[in-house]
């Protein structure tokens, strides 16, 4: 019997792998018997189940008992949360702080007044899509981002990698109505007279237990990853020990000394072949070396002539009477000696990988840094389920505070359908070539559906997600296509 936990916790079919290694053919022989089964009417997945029923009933609860709590808190104050805390929500309406909070939450990707329609279906009350849009206006983004924040924080997401949380960190851009006012999101586009309006959404994403940590929202016209990576890692609470892993994006020695300077962090980025002058000059081969760098902000005779030696690099950081430059990429003190490992392996027969680390060697071999940083995919693979499963592309606003609401509103359904998914647990009764997993596209839109209507029990959830699943084949490669996209409009939702 072969037991998979939601998307995460897989594992091979015994008889499978032992096919393989012997060279047999039993995979083949197994997807043959399957068809016949199929043809015959059978199910190809015999019985589909999860595991120890009470306690995923009480860990469904208690997810959606932690989200609703954080809002009803918030509610509370709701002051601290609104545009105008002296008139905003002050008086008793239909749409009050708190729900507004869950009709937003639970948004998909129909229009505006099907959304209503559907939120108060059977109720006594209802709200227009005016009334909805005006008090929408009084909420400040910073209430769904605290939302993000305090739901973690109240959260068990307890999985780590050798005791280490891991932290991917990377960014995705999301289209919005056109606004050609917006200097800091609108941008030409050969495809569209009009032009564009894009935000870039930096977030950090949990790796092991598959759930966004953090988000900072920019637009695409003034983006700063660096510096959005940087306030990220300074704000997260945390408590044990975690690893940064990011891409070549992120190759900055300033970003690495952050992560160095917070208790408990180290980092793992993969830099270019020809980051700086040290790895430059490294042979092209495999090898885990440590690189010694002498950093300076200043430049003194005693600097010019330790740069002219190739003993020092000269960083532009604050100057030497400490203040902060305009281009300032150093945040640190001058003269500053630190030593990063860096560790360069093959990932085919002519293409190699090159990391920057703080790992240490011992515990963490090459190897180990090569299979990390291979975990760092599922950052890229979340996002195709924020925006196309949750429905990160079907904004309800034009307005920038509107949006900026909505797109943390999709991180935290994004979490919130993670947790639950995390409880279903497939038995297949008989061996299976593939490793199976739930399905998240179906499994948001049943958690989507069961936080709106906060009322069915929670077996009948994890028996719905459960029906719902799909094989994972490792080990293939396809080449990214990129293609122009532009926003959902308006007018074409779904009905």
């Amino acid at each position: 019997m072969m037991v998979l936990e939601g998307k995460s916790n897989l594992a091979f079919c015994p008889e499978y792998a032992t096919a393989q290694l012997s060279k047999q053919c039993l995979g083949r022989r197994i997807c043959q018997r399957n068809l016949q089964n199929i043809k015959k009417g059978g199910s190809v997945m015999g019985k589909v189940s999860y595991k120890n029923p009470k306690e995923a009933d009480k860990k469904v609860r208690q997810i959606r008992d932690t989200l609703n709590g954080v809002i009803s808190e918030m509610a509370k104050n709701a002051s601290s949360f609104v545009v105008n805390p002296e008139k905003d929500f002050t008086r008793k309406r239909t749409l009050t702080f708190e729900r507004m909070l869950k009709i937003i939450l639970g948004m998909g990707g129909q229009s505006l007044n099907k959304e209503l329609a559907d939120y108060f279906m059977g109720a006594d009350d209802f709200a227009t899509k005016s009334a909805f849009v005006q008090q929408r206006d009084k909420i400040h983004p910073e209430a769904f981002k605290y939302l993000l924040h305090k739901s973690n924080e109240l959260s068990s997401d307890e999985k780590t990698y050798m005791g280490y949380r891991l932290y991917a960190c990377d960014g995705t851009v999301v289209n919005v109505a056109t606004n050609p006012e917006n200097k800091e999101t609108h941008v030409n586009s050969y495809r569209h007279p009009e032009g564009l309006n894009q935000y870039h959404v930096n977030t950090l994403f949990d790796l092991m237990n598959k759930t966004y940590t953090d988000a900072v929202i920019q637009g695409v016209r003034v983006v700063d990853e660096l510096q959005a990576a940087v306030s990220m890692i300074n704000n997260l609470p945390l408590k044990g020990k975690a690893i940064f892993i990011g891409d070549r994006g992120y190759a900055a020695i300033n970003l690495m000394e952050h992560c160095r300077r917070k208790d408990g962090m180290e980092f793992l980025i993969r830099v270019k072949e020809g980051w700086n002058t040290e790895v430059k000059a490294l042979p092209m081969e495999e090898f885990d070396v440590d690189v010694p760098l002498d950093i300076r902000t200043t430049q003194t005779k005693e600097d010019k002539v330790a740069f002219k030696n190739g003993t020092a690099k000269y960083i532009s950081g604050k100057s030497k009477f400490g203040k902060n430059k305009v281009s300032q990429t150093w945040d640190f003190e001058s003269k500053h000696k630190m030593s990063i490992r860096v560790v360069r392996f093959k990932i085919t027969e002519d293409k190699y990988e090159t990391i920057a680390t703080s790992l240490d060697r011992g515990s963490f071999p090459a190897d180990k840094i090569k299979e990390l940083y291979n975990m760092r995919w599922g950052i890229e693979t979340s996002f195709r389920d924020l925006k196309y499963a949750i429905g990160m592309v079907n904004f309800h606003a034009r307005k920038d505070n509107a949006i900026i609401q909505e797109i943390f509103a999709s991180l935290v359904m994004y979490n919130f359908s993670e947790r639950i998914t995390a409880c279903v647990v497939i038995v297949c009764a008989t061996p299976r070539v593939y490793e199976y997993q739930v399905n998240f596209a179906v499994s948001a839109h049943i958690c989507r559906s069961y936080y709106r209507k906060q009322e069915n029990a929670p077996p009948t959830i994890l028996q719905e997600i459960a029906k719902y699943i799909e094989p994972v084949r490792q080990g293939r490669a396809d080449k990214r296509k990129l293609k122009a996209q532009t926003v959902v409009n308006f007018i074409y939702r779904v009905a």
